[in-house]
């Protein structure tokens, strides 16, 4: 297993498509900086709050981690490397967790980079923070446990299809429908029970004013009962959902805080397994 982590670490140095990711996440963090600083001195009275920006790279986390991991696991397939692995002795687990290993780790690095140079420079050009640093640990922990989980699905994905390019479009096209499916969830999610009143009045072309009047009435959109229970797990439990909250930062750390951690674990966890088991019965040849 040690020898496996150092011929993945010394590999992963060296990729191309690693460095990438890390000079993408340093520039959305760049730019989560950098902005807020512009408008406040484009916009008398704008004091923006470094902290609103911290997470801003969640969003895109899910397709970065399908992009890597197909390319960089895509590619050991490609070369033969995996099956020299087990050819020389090393078993499948083995070869599986030390994927599994190197890519959280690379994963991490990346959300890590963006997260210091907002801190750095946003802290540094904005200066204003706003949210408790015990908030801001917590969010930053669970963004880290759902990342374990991205790396554990896709990595799944990447272990058990052979070729690079179609493991690879399948991860970044996985990675979009969580986003999509995630926005749609909280866009129906938002939507209120009832629509206000309001009382509008205006003059037309020909000078005549015009009323019109509004009551209160019920939104058709929004939703109720079971329907609405399985939206809100849905948006707790999909790691996709879980990223565009941190990155909103409308998690309340109190109620959903544990919830969110458990359920990341549990993908993580059962896309491990299924991977080893699958893997362990996979055709190299």
């Amino acid at each position: 297993m040690s020898k496996l982590l150092r011929a993945n670490f010394t590999r992963l140095w060296k990729s191309r498509i690693f460095w990438i990711g890390i000079l993408y996440t340093f520039g959305i963090g760049f730019l989560a900086s950098t902005t807020p600083y512009r408008e406040s001195l484009e916009i008398e009275g704008y004091h923006p709050h470094f902290d609103n920006y911290l997470f801003t790279n969640s969003l895109f986390m899910p397709i970065v981690c399908a992009v890597f991991i197909g390319l960089f696991i895509g590619t050991e397939y490609s070369n033969g490397t995996i099956r020299n692995k087990i050819i020389v002795g090393h078993t499948r687990s083995a070869v599986y967790f030390s994927n599994l290993i190197v890519s959280i780790v690379a994963i991490l690095i990346m959300h890590l980079t963006n997260f210091v140079t907002i801190v750095l420079l946003g802290g540094t050009l904005v200066g204003n923070r706003e949210m408790p640093i015990a908030y801001l640990i917590i969010l930053g922990l669970i963004s880290i446990v759902t990342l374990i989980a991205l790396c554990s699905f896709f990595l799944l994905i990447s272990m058990l299809i052979k070729s690079k390019s179609t493991a690879s479009v399948a991860a970044i096209i996985i990675s979009f429908v969580f986003l999509l499916v995630a926005m749609s969830i909280a866009s129906s999610l938002a939507q209120p029970e009832y629509w206000d009143a309001y009382h509008l009045s205006f003059t037309d072309e020909s000078g005549e004013v015009i009323e019109e009047s509004v009551e209160r009435q019920k939104n058709p959109h929004y939703i109720t009962g079971i329907k609405r229970e399985i939206y809100e797990f849905l948006n707790d439990f999909l790691p996709g959902s879980q990223m565009l909250q941190l990155a909103n930062q409308e998690i309340d750390v109190s109620k959903s805080g544990v919830k969110l951690s458990a359920y990341s674990l549990l993908i993580a966890v059962s896309a491990t397994a299924c991977g080893v088991f699958f893997f362990r019965r996979k055709n190299l040849n």
